[in-house]
Formats: structure tokens, sequence, C-alpha cells
């Protein structure tokens, strides 16, 4: 399958790509978008891999959520579309859960 992301999920992740940059520098910047890329691919191959997100489960599609490993600090949040993975958004976990479900 192959990942598509929605406009949303790339504002999200550039913001956190800002973050980093901003915060800690170019390294871990660098190393959380290879982590970020690399749980996408895992994604493609394995599309059910994700557990089911409880925060959106009253959702029509069947949201699933990923963490970017290895810090575990960020997951990626999307549904399976016919031959797609739909990446809806990425999600800081150290937020408010109710603040990161609006707008999906």
């Amino acid at each position: 399958m192959k990942a598509v992301w929605t406009k949303r999920a790339v504002k999200s992740l550039q913001i956190i790509e800002a973050y980093l940059l901003r915060e800690f520098g170019e390294a871990k910047r660098a190393e959380f978008m290879q982590d970020a890329e690399n749980t996408t691919k895992r994604l493609e191959k394995f599309p059910e891999m994700g557990q089911e997100e409880p925060l959106l489960a009253h959702r029509a599609n069947k949201y699933h959520s990923c963490l970017i490993l290895p810090t575990r600090l960020s997951k990626i949040v999307y549904y399976i579309k016919t031959e797609q993975i739909v990446i809806s958004d990425v999600w800081d976990t150290r937020r408010e859960p109710k603040k990161v479900t609006r707008g999906l």
C-alpha cells in the first residue's frame, strides 16, 4: 500500500520539525524526520500494525495510530482507504488528547 499525507498531517509534521530544529538543532530534527519516514515505510508494508485510535472511535473512518520510534513522543494517525494509507495527522503524545482530536 502507498501512504498519502493530508495537508493537515504535513502541516503538523512541519510544526514538529521546526520546533525540533529551533530547540534541539539540526541533528535531532534530521533524526526525527528519518524516524517518521521509517515508520511510514513500515505502515506501507504492515498497514494494520497500528492500534485503533480510541479517541477517534466515534468517527466514520476507522482510525489507527502508530508511535514514531524510538522517542514515542509523536504518533502518526491514519486510516486505510482501498489501496491507500491516509495519514491524517501527527500528534505530539504529550498534548491534551481532546485538543489533538479537533479538526479531524
